[in-house]
C-alpha cells in the first residue's frame, strides 16, 4: 500500500550569532549555540534525534580558516527511517527572518562535504521560512539511519570593512521526507506490513538452498518469501568479521544467525480445558494445519475478534475466532528474530567444556551450526546473558509463548507442516538431524530407529546423524529448507521463560533457577513482565487448562499415556510429542526434547523441571527490535 506524505521535522536548536564590541576600531561577531537535553521528534516513518553532547561553541572574535572551522565541535543529529519502505529526504537550513547578518559571511560544512558559503547553496522552499537553503539530500532505506554533523563559522574571506558589527544570525535544521518511488525496499505482500526489521548490527542474508552458504542480501530485491516457506534470515558478525566483495559471508565471520517471525493472528482450533488423561488415537498434527494470517495489527483487518487477559484466561476467545498471540503484542513490534540454533559458548572445544560455564557471559554468545550447545547453566544466568547480549535490539531469553508462536508458524502453510526431524547428536552439536525418523521413544536399548551418537568431529556426519551442511539435514528445519530454525526438536532440552506462580497465585515459584524472591527478574520493575510468561499455580502435571493460548501446550490436546518399549510417556495429540505441564515441584518449562528422546521430541514437546542446572538443558535468544 503506497502512502503519500510530506513531513517537516525541526530540530529545535537556534543558532545565534551576535556582534560584539571589542574595544578596537572594528569588531567581529561571536557565534554560540546551546542545546539542553535531547530532542526527539517523530512522524510517520521519519525520526530525528539531536544530541547536545557536542554543542557548537565558537569563542573566537575573528574569521576562521577552513582548517580551524572544520576543527570546531559540531551539531550532531541522526535521521532514522522507522518503516520498511525507503524514503527520500532533504536536509535544509531555515533562516530566521530576524537575521541581520548577511548570508555571504557564513561558512557551512556538513559531514565531510566541502565547505560552502551559505548563500551559494541551492535555495529551498520550506514552510514558515522566507529564506532557506538545501544542505543535503538522499535516500534512506527501510529501518536504516544516518548521522550528520553540522559546522558553521564566519568565513575567512570576511574583512574589517564588511558590515558585521552588532549583527544577528539564527537558523534551524529542517528535514523533509517523502516516500521513495524509485529505490523500493523489498516487501512481501503476504506479510501485510509485518516485514523484518533490519537495524543496528543485523545484516540481512540469503542462505544458499543447496549448501547453506551465506550472502548479504540486497534488500531492494526479493530475499524472503513466506508464501514459498522461505523465511527471512539475518546475521550478526564477529568483531573482526568481514563481508567478501561478492557479498559472501564466511562462517568464521559470523557470530550469530537469526530468523524472522512476522506478527500474525491465528484461528483458534482447540479450547479444551484438559485436566485428565484420555486415549490418544489420532495424530492431529498430521492433518491439522494451523490457519495463520500475517499483519501488523491485532488482526489483519484491524478488527479484534478475540483477546485474552494477562492471566492467561480465555477472555473473549472461542474456537474459530482469530487471535494475535501475546508473543507479538507484549513488545509492540512487527515480529521478532529467533536464534536459528541453540545458544553456544564461543571457544569451547568439547561437549564437556560446553557445560563448564555457569556464568553471565553475553560476550561469549554464538548462535551457529556445528557448535556445542551451552548447557548446565542456571536459568538466571541464561536470562541475564540473553538480556545483555544485544540490548539495542531488546535481546532476551525466549519465552514459552514465543516458542509457541514459532511452533504454530511451523505447522501452518508457511512452514514445513511436518513433524520436525530430531537432532540426535548426543554431543549436543547444533544443526544436526537424524538420518531416519525415529519411530519409538527412548527405552534405553538404542533401537536402530532411535540411535543417537557423537560423530568423530564437529561438522562430520555419522552413521545415524548428519550435520547442517549436508542438504539432508533440512528435514530438521521448521521450513524443510535452510531458511528455517533448527534444534527445535532434540539437541538439548531448552529452558524458556515460562514459570508458575506460588500457592496464592501472587508470589512466584523459582525452584532451583537461581532467581531470588522479589528479584524476578528486575525487582519487578515496571515493564519487566514482557520478558516472561507466568502460569497459574497447580500441583498436577496433567492440568493443561492452565495454558496460555498460543503457547503450544494445552491447545495440543487431548492428552494420554502411551507405552514405548518398556516405558510409558504422557503425550499430546500432535505427533505424540511428550506433554508434561509444570507443577508446584517443577515450576519451569522445557521445550523440544533431547537428542536421546526419540519420537517424544518435537516443536510441540514440553516437560516440567525444577529449574536446576543439567547437562541436557540449554536456551535460545530472541531479538525484538522496535519498528
Amino acid at each position: 500500500m503506497e502512502r503519500k506524505y510530506k513531513k517537516y521535522l525541526v530540530i529545535v536548536g537556534l543558532l545565534i550569532v551576535l556582534g560584539a564590541i571589542t574595544g578596537v576600531s572594528y569588531s567581529w561577531w561571536t557565534s554560540t549555540a546551546e542545546q539542553t537535553g535531547v530532542n526527539q521528534i517523530q512522524s510517520d516513518c521519519l525520526k530525528i534525534s539531536y544530541t547536545d553532547e557536542n554543542p557548537i561553541k565558537l569563542d573566537t572574535t575573528y574569521p576562521l580558516t577552513d582548517k580551524e572551522g572544520e576543527a570546531l565541535t559540531p551539531y550532531t543529529f541522526t535521521i532514522q527511517n522507522t518503516c520498511s519502505n525507503a524514503i527520500d529526504y532533504t536536509i535544509n537550513l531555515g533562516i530566521s527572518d530576524s537575521n541581520t547578518l548577511n548570508d555571504e559571511y557564513v561558512a557551512v560544512k556538513l559531514n565531510d562535504n566541502t565547505k560552502r558559503i551559505l548563500n551559494s547553496l541551492e535555495k529551498a522552499n520550506i514552510k514558515n521560512y522566507t529564506k532557506s537553503y538545501e544542505l543535503a539530500k538522499g535516500i534512506l532505506n527501510g529501518n536504516d539511519s544516518k548521522e550528520y554533523s553540522l559546522r558553521l563559522w564566519m568565513d575567512e574571506h570576511v574583512t574589517v570593512s564588511d558590515d558585521t558589527t552588532n549583527k544577528t544570525f539564527g537558523s534551524k535544521v529542517v528535514v523533509e521526507a517523502t516516500l521513495n518511488t524509485l529505490a523500493k525496499v523489498y516487501t512481501d505482500d503476504t506479510l501485510n506490513g509485518a516485514d523484518p526489521v533490519i537495524k543496528d548490527n543485523l545484516i540481512p542474508v540469503k542462505i544458499d538452498k543447496d549448501n547453506g552458504t551465506v550472502k548479504k542480501a540486497n534488500i531492494e530485491e526479493e530475499w524472503y518469501d513466506y508464501s514459498k516457506k522461505e523465511w527471512a534470515n539475518a546475521v550478526i558478525l564477529k568483531d573482526n568479521g568481514t563481508i567478501e566483495e561478492d557479498g559472501t559471508i564466511k562462517e568464521e565471520s559470523i557470530e550469530s544467525y537469526f530468523v524472522w517471525i512476522p506478527k500474525y493472528k491465528y484461528k483458534i482450533f482447540d479450547m479444551g480445558n484438559y485436566e485428565t488423561l484420555e486415549t490418544v488415537v489420532e495424530d492431529k498434527g498430521a492433518n491439522t494445519p494451523i490457519e495463520i494470517e500475517f499483519g501488523i495489527y491485532d488482526t489483519v483487518d484491524n478488527t479484534i475478534e478475540c483477546t485474552t487477559p494477562p492471566s492467561g484466561e480465555n477472555g473473549s476467545c472461542a474456537i474459530d475466532k482469530w487471535m494475535t498471540p501475546s508473543a507479538f503484542t507484549a513488545f509492540g513490534t512487527n515480529g521478532f528474530w529467533v536464534g536459528k540454533f541453540e545458544t553456544g559458548y564461543d571457544g569451547v572445544t568439547s561437549a564437556t567444556e560446553a557445560m563448564q560455564h555457569n556464568e553471565l557471559a553475553a560476550e561469549k554468545v554464538i548462535i551457529k551450526p556445528n557448535v556445542y550447545s551451552w548447557r548446565n547453566i542456571t536459568v538466571k544466568n541464561m536470562f541475564d546473558t540473553s538480556y545483555a547480549y544485544q540490548r539495542e535490539l531488546d535481546s532476551h531469553m525466549m519465552k514459552n509463548t514465543e516458542w509457541g508462536a514459532v511452533a504454530y508458524l511451523q505447522h501452518s502453510k508457511y512452514g514445513s507442516g511436518e513433524s520436525v526431524r530430531i537432532n540426535n547428536n548426543f554431543g549436543y552439536v547444533t544443526g544436526y538431524a537424524a538420518l531416519n525418523e525415529p519411530t519409538i521413544g527412548y527405552t534405553g536399548t538404542n533401537e536402530k530407529e532411535n540411535i543417537y551418537e557423537t560423530p568423530s568431529g564437529l561438522g562430520q556426519d555419522g552413521t545415524y546423524t548428519i550435520n547442517y551442511t549436508n542438504p539432508k539435514s533440512k528435514v530438521a528445519s521448521t521450513t524443510g529448507n535452510y531458511t528455517g530454525i533448527y534444534d527445535m526438536s532434540g539437541g538439548a532440552w531448552e529452558y524458556v521463560m515460562g514459570v508458575m506462580k506460588g500457592t496464592n497465585n501472587i508470589d512466584f515459584t523459582f525452584g532451583q533457577s537461581g532467581f531470588d524472591t522479589g528479584l524476578f527478574p528486575f525487582n519487578n520493575q515496571e515493564g519487566s513482565s514482557k520478558y516472561y510468561d507466568i502460569y497459574k499455580y497447580g500441583a498436577d502435571m496433567t492440568n493443561w487448562g492452565r495454558r496460555i493460548l498460543g503457547d503450544a501446550t494445552g491447545e495440543m490436546g487431548p492428552f494420554g499415556n502411551k507405552k514405548y518399549g518398556n516405558q510409558t510417556r504422557t503425550i499430546s495429540s500432535w505427533h505424540d510429542d511428550v506433554a508434561y505441564f509444570i507443577n508446584n515441584i517443577s515450576p519451569w518449562f522445557l521445550r523440544s526434547g533431547a537428542s536421546y528422546n526419540g519420537i517424544d521430541t518435537g516443536v510441540f514437546a514440553y516437560t516440567l523441571t525444577s529449574g536446576s542446572t543439567t547437562e541436557t538443558t540449554s536456551f535460545r535468544i530472541v531479538l525484538s527490535p522496535q519498528n
